[in-house]
């Protein structure tokens, strides 16, 4: 798997710090009109060190190292925020290419610390890894004055999808937006209701999550993956293996004894038609001799997923409505 899911603690504050009052025009008798200013503050452990990050006016200027942080901002339109965006990994989820395509790219992968001073930026956000020397070190970015937030449902072993909810919200907080953010969660709570209301009496079904092969198969375990997938009766058949991790490897004498009734493949095909990746997995699946006999291979019982579909952003309730059915061979309306 392409991303690592990491402990954090993180403590989310606002506070109304001032409240001042000014004159405007209106006709010949100018109005006071108040004009509020909050800060908003949290803590990062941010390349090991922890960092109080706040911003005291909303970003106007903001960069996204990650894919998936670049659609929860751009689902609560605040593409005219952000003057960067970095690290696609697959195609942009298509109800927000529209926006995506007014933001500048800065690079496929993450930009040098130059081009990303170059955009002075005021507010920077992504996954943990962009943060640290393999992307643009955190003390780089923090000691000119800009805040990094990570959200949390990309750093607690224990995350889900409420912990999504949790960020979008801080993000409608920082950009002030929560009106934005709070509708947006209860649209997502009023599809997840229905979609559960449907399946409610039918039996859970054992699932095993399928990223990728070493020699062993790299799998969910715990975390938000495993966690998303309760909500439609899909229990993951490794999360009580004893591994205190949200990924890793595994092997296929477990997948054996697990006896999962479907799996999960997690495909990386570029475009949205094209999974050839997802055939490549299946065959190879199929052409193990040590898993002839596990019921999912047996009953050819594969479900195809993109990885952003069952790790933390915007994408998640709509995933479980099509894995819902799938899995459960009933169709949602």
């Amino acid at each position: 798997m392409r991303k690592k899911f990491l402990k954090k603690g993180i403590v989310i504050g606002m506070s109304t710090i001032a409240l001042t009052f000014g004159l405007t025009g209106c006709g010949e008798n100018p109005a006071p009109q108040p004009a509020a200013t909050s800060e908003v503050s949290w803590n990062e452990m941010l390349d090991g060190q922890e960092v109080t990050a706040k911003v005291d006016k909303a970003p106007t200027r903001a960069i996204s190292m990650s894919q998936a942080t670049t659609e929860m901002m751009l689902a609560l339109g605040l593409e005219d925020k952000m003057v960067g965006t970095a690290m696609k990994e697959e195609e942009i989820y298509p109800p927000l290419q529209a926006a995506y395509d007014k933001v500048k790219v800065l690079s496929e992968k993450w930009p040098s610390y130059e081009t990303f001073m170059a955009e002075k930026p005021d507010f920077a956000t992504g996954w943990e890894v962009p943060f640290t020397k393999r992307g643009i070190p955190a003390e780089k970015i923090t000691s000119q004055g800009v805040p990094i937030f990570i959200p949390s449902s990309m750093q607690k072993l224990d995350a889900d999808l409420d912990t999504v909810f949790e960020d979008m919200m801080k993000y409608g907080e920082i950009f002030g937006v929560t009106d934005k953010a709070q509708a947006w969660v209860d649209a997502q709570k009023k599809t997840l209701s229905n979609v559960q209301s449907k399946i409610k009496d039918l039996p859970h079904k054992k699932i095993f999550v399928y990223d990728s092969s070493d020699g062993q198969p790299f799998t969910a375990f715990k975390g938000y993956t495993t966690n998303i997938l309760k909500l439609i009766g899909a229990d993951n058949v490794m999360e009580n293996a004893g591994v205190d991790k949200t990924w890793a490897a595994t092997s296929w004498e477990s997948v054996v004894a697990a006896d999962p009734e479907y799996i999960i493949i997690a495909d990386y095909s570029n475009g949205v038609r094209n999974d050839e990746d997802f055939q490549e997995k299946v065959a190879t699946i199929k052409n193990n001799p040590q898993l002839q006999n596990v019921t999912a291979v047996r009953e050819n019982h594969f479900v195809k997923v993109k990885l952003s579909e069952i790790t933390p952003g915007v994408r998640t309730v709509e995933s479980l409505q099509r894995l819902a059915e799938e899995i459960h061979g009933v169709k949602i309306d």
